[in-house]
């Protein structure tokens, strides 16, 4: 597949975990300008503008079927994927986005049933090399890790994920800030600081603000890579 072998791309969707770990096996160390020839797509030269191209690229390639729905991206299997972008000393990046926060939820939300956890319990890492050094066609896929959270990791997740979406439906999103939590945060998840959504205010009324998302802090997302 990493010279460019179309006939070797199977984009339809995995029935099977082992079928889609073999896949995610199969694009290890490929360049992402060896692997976009495979689907005749072209990598840019700048993310800035293109920051979902990777996601979409190894969707595309490893057959995820959620699109934009709000399930794991390999739907019939229950696995999110998940890039992770690696400085050259091969530690994540930045935070990694999960899910939508949900700033209008009046109703007492379950952990095992909300959007984010259904996402974090099964998860295909993808990471890559980030490299300012190197034209993005050149930056190299890394070994998948095929992850779901010990009953140690769950536990912060949840008290992370309780105490932040307790603010979130007592109306105090002036309270919430990156700081909060220790796995998981919520930031602003929005293409410019003008987007707005509906959320809720103090009182309980409809307030304008900005969207916001779920993210894993980077020393989280560092210790599934020293543990694979």
């Amino acid at each position: 597949m990493c010279q460019g072998n179309k006939n070797s791309v199977k984009t339809f969707p995995p029935e099977t975990e082992a079928e889609l770990w073999a896949r995610a096996l199969l694009i290890a160390q490929c360049t992402l300008g060896d692997l976009a020839a495979t689907v005749s797509m072209t990598v840019p030269k700048d993310f800035r503008r293109e920051k979902g191209f990777i996601g979409q690229l190894l969707e595309r390639v490893l057959g995820a079927t959620a699109g934009n729905l709000s399930k794991p991206d390999f739907t019939q299997l229950g696995i999110e994927l998940k890039t992770l972008p690696l400085n050259p000393n091969g530690q994540p990046k930045e935070s990694t986005y999960v899910s939508i926060v949900p700033l209008m939820s009046r109703d007492r939300l379950s952990w095992r049933n909300c959007d984010l956890y259904q996402k974090l319990r099964h998860i295909l890492w993808i990471p890559y090399c980030f490299d300012k050094a190197l034209d993005p066609e050149h930056w190299r896929i890394g070994s998948p890790i095929l992850w779901s959270p010990s009953a140690e990791d769950e536990a912060v997740l949840r008290a992370d994920w309780e105490e932040l979406m307790g603010l979130v439906q007592m109306g105090q999103l002036d309270q919430i800030n990156a700081r909060l939590g220790e796995y998981l945060q919520i930031r602003p998840k929005a293409m410019n600081a003008k987007v707005r959504t509906e959320g809720l205010g103090n009182n309980g009324e409809c307030v304008r603000t900005s969207p916001r998302g779920f993210y894993l802090r980077p020393s989280f997302t560092a210790k599934i890579l020293a543990r694979s």
